[in-house]
């Protein structure tokens, strides 16, 4: 049972099938993990008791197909590596790149009423896409390769990363108050929030596979 005497990420490492709910609720489960949960719920202005006994009724609940976080969570180091490369850099590096151009798009097409939001929210985006790409890469070429050599000297370094990357998504997120488009938008507006979003999903994944579950394992 979920308890709001745990971290975050003790809730998450025994119930893997809270996260999308985690997300619903604007926890943050990946860099904030170690914060209590309670406290976080109190922080979001929830109540602690409702809360938590939704999060008891979803707590067995998973959208993932094929392998579930809570089968990733069980893989050995080397094959959790290639489960996080395979399934959230590239997903990533997709999603930055598609994210890009529909954003970049909209700014153009409604700045005259939304310029100044637009604006913001892109630059932004553009800060996340370089912050990013740098980590992907530096992950793959240096540090996963030392971790499989049983050097953890530069995790310190990705922890860090993890935390500049999340502070950019905790203010895109309030920008876009929580990723919903405007009531005036195009179809477009609403994809490129939407694909936002689903980076932002993914990323919170991501991190949380590697501060709280990689980074503590033995090679």
């Amino acid at each position: 049972m979920i308890k709001e005497t745990m971290s975050i990420e003790e809730a998450v490492r025994a119930y893997p099938g809270i996260t999308e709910t985690l997300n619903e609720m604007g926890i943050d489960f990946c860099c904030g993990g170690k914060k209590n949960l309670g406290e976080a719920l109190k922080e979001k202005n929830l109540e602690v008791s409702s809360a938590l006994d939704f999060l008891n009724r979803r707590k067995d609940e998973t959208t993932e197909e094929g392998m579930t976080l809570k089968d990733a969570m069980a893989l050995e180091r080397p094959e959790l590596i290639t489960y996080i490369i395979k399934n959230h850099h590239r997903k990533e590096e997709k999603l930055l790149g598609e994210t890009d151009a529909l954003l970049a798009k909209i700014l153009m097409v409604h700045y005259a009423h939304h310029g100044e939001e637009l604006s913001e929210i892109y630059r932004l985006f553009l800060s996340l896409k370089a912050e990013l790409s740098a980590h992907l890469a530096k992950e793959e070429k240096v540090v996963f390769p030392l971790m499989l050599e049983m050097d953890d000297e530069k995790v310190s370094e990705l922890e860090d990363e993890h935390e500049a990357a999340g502070e950019i998504l905790h203010e895109l997120e309030r920008r876009t108050g929580g990723f919903v488009a405007p009531s005036d938008a195009c179809r477009t507006y609403e994809l490129a929030f939407a694909k936002l979003k689903e980076l932002n999903d993914d990323i919170h994944i991501h991190i949380f596979l590697e501060n709280s579950v990689l980074f503590n394992k033995e090679a």
